[in-house]
C-alpha cells in the first residue's frame, strides 16, 4: 500500500518529562471544573501539557544561551519580565537576620503575562502566570495578592477617577453584562519547571455580573 493509500502516521513529539500515568489532557482542553477539582483535591500532577506541547516548550528552553544565563528562570526574569535588578539583598546585608527579615527585604515586583507554553484549556479560559520577586502565595502576601490580580483582571470600582477596566494588557475585555472570575495555585516543587522564580498559575473567565 503506498501514496495516498497508506494510512496516517502518527507525529511522535520526544520530550524529557515523564508523563507515565498521568492521560493526556481532554481534546478540548482542561475545563473550569476539572483545574478547580486539581487544585481543591491537591491533585495538579493530573493536569499536564500535551505531547507536542511539552517538546514545543523543551525545544524552546533549548534555545536559551546557557552560557549568559544560568537557568530558564534568569532568562525569563531578564529578558521577557525585564527585571533589572534582582539581586537578593537579603544575600549581601547581614542586618536581614532570618528568613522573615530576608522575605521582607526583598522588593516586590510583580508581572502578569499569559503563559506561551501552557496545559492546554477551553477556549473559555484565558491561562496567565503571575510573576514575582516573593511567595505571593504566603499567607502575609495575600492581601498584596488579592488587590494585584483584581486591579489587573477587574480594574478598581471604587477608585475616585471611576470604574476601570483590568489593567492587564493581555485580558479579554469581559462580554456584555459578564464580570471576569480568576483562581490560581501554585506547583509543587516537584512539578515546577521554573524554579528559581516564584509564579503562580492564574486561570481566568466570564461570569455574569453579580446584582
Amino acid at each position: 500500500m503506498t501514496g495516498k493509500d497508506a494510512p496516517p502516521t502518527s507525529v511522535l513529539y520526544p520530550h524529557s518529562t515523564d508523563f507515565t500515568g498521568r492521560p493526556p489532557p481532554p481534546d478540548s482542553g482542561y475545563s473550569w471544573g476539572q483545574i478547580k477539582d486539581a487544585i481543591e483535591t491537591k491533585s495538579l500532577h493530573a493536569l499536564r501539557r500535551t505531547d507536542k506541547g511539552q517538546y514545543e516548550y523543551e525545544q524552546w528552553q533549548a534555545q536559551i544561551d546557557r552560557a549568559k544565563y544560568n537557568n530558564v528562570g534568569e532568562y525569563i526574569a531578564f529578558t521577557i519580565l525585564v527585571w533589572p535588578d534582582l539581586v537578593d539583598p537579603a544575600e549581601v546585608d547581614d542586618s536581614c537576620g532570618p528568613l522573615v527579615g530576608r522575605h521582607a527585604a526583598i522588593e516586590p515586583r510583580l508581572t502578569l503575562r499569559l503563559n506561551h507554553y501552557p496545559f492546554p484549556v477551553q477556549g473559555s479560559i484565558q491561562y496567565f502566570v503571575l510573576w514575582s520577586t516573593r511567595d505571593m502565595s504566603v499567607p502575609q502576601e495575600r492581601d498584596r495578592l488579592d488587590s494585584y490580580l483584581k486591579e489587573q483582571l477587574e480594574g478598581m470600582p471604587d477608585s475616585p477617577l471611576g470604574p476601570c477596566k483590568g489593567l492587564s494588557p493581555e485580558l479579554l475585555p469581559p462580554a456584555p453584562g459578564m464580570q471576569k472570575q480568576w483562581m490560581w495555585f501554585v506547583n509543587p516543587v516537584e512539578l515546577r519547571s521554573v524554579a528559581t522564580v516564584h509564579h503562580l498559575h492564574v486561570f481566568v473567565r466570564d461570569q455574569p455580573e453579580k446584582k
